[in-house]
């Protein structure tokens, strides 16, 4: 969650709310104000792009090549929290690059703006030729990577650090950073992610579970608040074991396998009950240590553990929630559990949320060695998209 004061989360309910958007047209140098008529924001970790803004009708600026366009200009969104005539507090939601503007249907001097975070641009930009990096640490080359297409962003780093092996790679940048499931990272050789966060700037942290300290509690009907639980069961993208190791290089065995399994008798998930054992198998020239491969596993199963759920907020919108987030629903009917926050869609006119998250009563996820004449089964190569 972005960092709020007590205030704001006990100032939900009587919410005066405005939002802001900004556009600049030299890579966030100078920011210039729009007024916003409508529009939404949705924020994922399941998605490659964590930030999207759809259907900002605005006005305030000119449209064109060298004004308001997708040719390199950027928005920016806050919403302001009112809590009196002289006090305010702000959360940002997200810097976009442009990617569509049309003035089809609207009133004259009105613009719709669709836009996505700048992720969207680190994959746009791959190497024109292959491309070799020097031994070197992860934050390093991650940091370097992400500034050489926008050297203006920080870089946050949450995760360890440890020397990678000198790698060679065709075209795709952003594949070498975080990408897909297929994708032989740095941030997965590391256990985590990175992203952007809420401001533009980048970060590097670990995957979240269930274990984390949730960020926000939600009573179903607490303060006029209307908590709409419906689950979603369905084995689509759940597995209960992965499997990761080293690739071979030079002809040396490669490192591990290490697999990280759901070892909880009573979650739904259990690689030993009825719903079988459902392993994804990875394979990264990047890990080169056992406890890589570990951190591997664990940082890959985490966010495919799980029943999924949409919990729907009506007349009590936190714009503070963010993906990865921890919170805690209490149901209408007493019960208490924790969910992890996958995605979250605001209304940046109106009063409603809905997150997309997944919760289980699954705690037992261990990380265990198992020698080269294990059958693991059929199981996925990891090379489904998420």
């Amino acid at each position: 969650m972005f960092p709020v004061s007590d205030r704001w989360l006990q100032s939900l309910s009587l919410a005066r709310y405005e939002p802001v958007v900004q556009w600049s047209p030299d890579r966030g140098n100078t920011w210039l104000d729009l007024t916003l008529h409508d529009g939404s924001i949705t924020a994922a970790s399941t998605s490659q792009v964590r930030w999207t803004a759809r259907g900002l009708i605005v006005s305030g600026a000119d449209i064109g090549r060298r004004a308001l366009s997708p040719y390199g200009a950027r928005i920016r969104v806050f919403m302001r929290m009112h809590y009196d005539r002289h006090t305010v507090e702000t959360v940002p939601l997200g810097v976009y690059r442009v990617e569509e503007v049309s003035q089809a249907g609207l009133r004259p001097g009105r613009a719709q703006v669709d836009g996505l975070s700048l992720e969207a641009q680190v994959q746009d930009e791959r190497f024109h030729q292959p491309r070799t990096l020097p031994i070197g640490t992860g934050q390093y080359w991650a940091t370097t990577l992400i500034k050489e297409v926008l050297p203006e962003v920080s870089m946050s780093w949450r995760l360890g650090s440890s020397l990678t092996p000198q790698l060679v790679e065709e075209r795709d940048r952003w594949g070498l950073i975080d990408g897909r499931s297929r994708d032989p990272s740095i941030a997965k050789s590391l256990g985590g992610r990175v992203f952007c966060d809420s401001r533009g700037s980048f970060v590097a942290a670990p995957v979240p579970t269930l274990e984390n300290e949730p960020v926000w509690e939600l009573v179903a009907g607490a303060g006029g608040a209307l908590v709409e639980p419906q689950q979603t069961l369905s084995r689509d993208g759940v597995y209960n074991q992965v499997v990761a190791s080293g690739a071979s290089e030079n002809g040396q065995p490669p490192v591990g396998p290490a697999v990280a399994s759901d070892v909880d008798p009573v979650s739904p998930t259990y690689y030993k009950g009825p719903f079988g054992a459902v392993p994804l198998f990875y394979t990264s020239k990047l890990l080169t240590t056992f406890p890589q491969c570990q951190a591997a596993a664990l940082s890959l199963l985490a966010p495919r553990l799980g029943l999924k759920q949409t919990v729907s907020v009506s007349a009590l919108v936190n714009y503070a929630i963010e993906p990865d987030d921890v919170i805690s629903v209490t149901m209408p009917d007493g019960h208490e559990e924790n969910h992890i926050v996958d995605s979250v869609s605001y209304s940046l006119t109106g009063s409603t949320m809905s997150m997309q998250t997944r919760s289980t009563t699954s705690t037992g996820l261990t990380t265990i060695s198992m020698d080269a004449d294990t059958d693991y089964g059929e199981g996925e190569e990891g090379t489904f998209d998420e």
